[in-house]
């Protein structure tokens, strides 16, 4: 991370926390922080850390489907080293990884780069099957569910049509074969189709997304934990649907990290009445300023010490 894109990071922490203290007010905020047990942020964290392993446990066998093989541990390594970048514009956290097995293994960057696709496209269906109860059952934000899930649905029909996209990409090879820039970039379009065609087929999509749905459900508990710190009502249904519809929103929001989005949201779906709550809004911005701490920014540090380990670990042929 060089020291542009760190500036960037810390201007947006700044700006996320100081937004969130006026909102809460300062002096509330702080008599909240006070009282709250800070050492239930280890086994929150904890629970991230798994999330991050079962994510890692998918990743690793999409490389393997694609003839990609990688141990377990430089599987997590690569995997979580994609966290250092997630506040930096255009997803490149998501490409670090392409880069990180060509340098180790010579791998080809657009293999990694479409098996990371999948994985942020099954993530979302997970994050829609957890919401999906939640959503029913209180209605929050029932638009974004419908929309997002209209948009999965086009993307898995796109992928899986076995002539919609060949003809399409047909169609633009004959237009662009006079530009070899252009008619490179068709030609990239061909390749990651296919690899996502392999990862989307139905055994590897069911597995994606039950990997993906019980590892965002660890982030839901660990949020669940936190709000058990201010003592807020409601078991672990209410905390599913905020901590998920957040994450969503942040995520189609395409803000770096989903940052101002997901803490925006969050706090309104915490707040809000129909979910039974019961918090203030100081104790609602603490709630979510300590779950993004967990969630987003430890995350970043954990890329950090991954990528120093990574660096420093021999590669072994699995």
């Amino acid at each position: 991370m060089n020291r542009k894109t760190l500036g960037s990071a810390v201007l947006l922490l700044i700006l996320v926390l100081v937004g969130t203290a006026l909102f809460a007010d300062v002096g509330k905020l702080r008599a909240a922080a006070w009282h709250y047990p800070f050492a239930t942020l280890i086994p929150a964290c904890a629970l991230v850390l798994g999330n991050y392993t079962l994510r890692s446990i998918r990743f690793r066998r999409y490389l393997h489907a694609l003839g990609i093989f990688v141990t377990p541990p430089e599987a997590w390594l690569v995997f979580v080293s994609g966290f250092l970048l997630t506040v930096t514009p255009g997803k490149m956290g998501e490409i670090f990884k392409g880069f990180l097995l060509n340098e180790r293994r010579g791998t080809p960057i657009p293999e990694v780069a479409s098996a990371v696709v999948a994985e942020r496209f099954t993530d979302v269906v997970g994050l829609l099957a957890i919401a999906a109860i939640g959503v029913a059952q209180y209605g929050a934000h029932t638009a974004l569910f419908l929309g997002v899930l209209g948009l999965c649905l086009g993307f898995l029909l796109t992928i899986a049509h076995p002539r919609f996209l060949p003809w399409l990409l047909d169609r633009l090879a004959a237009r662009v074969d006079a530009h070899p820039r252009l008619a490179k970039l068709v030609a990239l379009g061909r390749r990651v189709h296919g690899v996502l065609k392999i990862l989307c087929a139905p055994r590897l999509l069911l597995e994606g997304v039950g990997l993906a749905a019980l590892a965002w459900l660890l982030e839901a508990i660990a949020f669940r934990l936190l709000l058990d710190g201010v003592s807020a009502a409601g078991g672990l249904g209410p905390a599913i649907v905020v901590y998920a519809m957040a994450t969503l929103f942040g995520a189609v929001s395409m803000l770096p990290g989903g940052v101002g989005s997901t803490e925006a949201v969050m706090v309104a779906l915490l707040l809000a009445p129909a979910l039974g709550l019961s918090l203030a809004k100081p104790e609602a911005a603490l709630v979510t300023l300590l779950i993004r701490f967990c969630t987003l920014w430890f995350g970043v540090g954990c890329g950090a010490v991954a990528l120093f380990v990574l660096r420093r670990t021999p590669v072994k042929h699995p």
